[in-house]
């Protein structure tokens, strides 16, 4: 999903800011336009933003003033909405694993939606949130992501029926399915591909007369980090999505859980060179921000995300450019942010730089490791 006009002016509102690196800026601007793609876009939809991907309360308290719906993880990300007013009705328990004194201490404070992927957990709701509703969430094809969730979350999609009957047995509300095609999702189909793997169980349910209230499609939702990336537009995805739908026997209510999707490109991280130094001939230059505190994802795991790099004052006129490694303060050899960034040869202690597209598992991630703190988080 991309939205260049607002993109721009993230940095050019972030450039007239003045506060001490590193720091994030969100634009509340480009939140609201987020959440309008998805609301406009897809017809009949909840949007519950999935908390994981940044649950800074200034961005929460904007998602909640839009009418967003939220996702929890956990009993915890659930007090985090609760303090801040958000209504237990629009919170999901959206994880299927959960302890059981997490799910009384949700069900307690009136959240009534939970994710289950087994018997286990089925019955563990019906213990601690009885007559709750729950969507069970089905294994779908996550090939091709860059962070894939399938070995670890959803029920083969052979087992879904009787897990859905199993919850309705234990006065349970039949509430849905959901699946997760994982994120960073390389194919604009994949979400239809999940619609039409779970279609024969809503067959085989609406043929013994159980209707399902909801069907989620989760999150996944691509963002543009490197501008060489070949990833798939929304609007692609809306259409593959409403094809596969009009296959099925009736119109559930569609939720989907954006994370990346709506907060990615809303955000930037201002940070300060304080160090450059050659290495093996290569210039290097490091940040006051760095893969611990500040930019978790850049470090090579699953897939490594490369985030767009400009200077904070860019040249006014032509000059020559370096083949720059970006590292952060820390004293660990891990903490290398990038390789091979293209910026003005002159950039040097002092010098300020801005990284794009920063507001997906940046805040939530950063730890204090060496003791360096995460950089505040400023909304405008």
């Amino acid at each position: 999903m991309s939205l260049p006009t607002a993109e721009l002016n993230v940095l050019q509102q972030a450039r007239l800011l003045t506060h001490k690196t590193p720091f994030f800026y969100t634009s509340k601007d480009v939140l609201r336009q987020n959440y309008e793609t998805f609301t406009h876009l897809f017809d009949d939809v909840e949007v519950c933003y999935a908390l994981k991907a940044n649950s800074d309360p200034k961005v929460l308290t904007y998602l909640d003033s839009l009418g967003c719906s939220f996702e929890a993880a956990s009993a915890y990300e659930v007090q985090i909405l609760l303090d801040l007013g958000v209504e237990p009705a629009r919170i999901v328990y959206g994880t299927s694993i959960k302890p059981a004194e997490q799910i009384k201490l949700a069900f307690d404070a009136g959240v009534k939606r939970y994710a289950a992927d087994s018997r286990e957990e089925i019955k563990k709701i019906a213990d601690n949130a009885p007559g709750s509703k729950v969507f069970v969430r089905a294994i779908v094809e996550d090939a091709g992501s860059v962070f894939m969730m399938s070995e670890r979350f959803g029920a083969p999609v052979d087992t879904v029926k009787d897990l859905v009957l199993y919850a309705r047995h234990l006065d349970l509300k039949t509430y849905g399915i959901s699946f997760y095609v994982g994120s960073q999702a390389a194919h604009a189909n994949m979400w239809a591909k999940g619609v039409q793997a779970v279609k024969p169980i809503i067959e085989e349910l609406h043929a013994e007369g159980v209707t399902l209230e909801i069907l989620n499609i989760g999150g996944g939702f691509p963002v543009h980090y490197d501008t060489q990336e070949d990833i798939p537009e929304l609007r692609q995805i809306v259409i593959d999505v409403h094809n596969a739908l009009h296959g099925l026997p009736y119109m559930p209510k569609l939720l989907m859980e954006p994370g990346r999707g709506l907060v990615a490109t809303s955000t930037v991280l201002v940070t300060e060179v304080i160090a450059r130094n050659d290495r093996a001939n290569k210039p290097w230059l490091c940040l006051d921000a760095g893969i611990y505190n500040a930019l978790y994802e850049a470090m090579i795991h699953q897939g490594a995300t490369r985030y767009p790099i400009h200077p904070f004052n860019p040249p006014t006129e032509p000059t020559e450019n370096l083949s720059f490694t970006i590292a952060g303060p820390t004293g660990d050899s891990l903490d290398v942010v990038a390789r091979d960034v293209s910026l003005p040869a002159y950039t040097d202690v002092g010098d300020v730089l801005i990284f794009e597209h920063t507001g997906a598992y940046t805040v939530t991630m950063a730890s204090r490791f060496n003791g360096f703190p995460a950089p505040p988080l400023y909304i405008g």
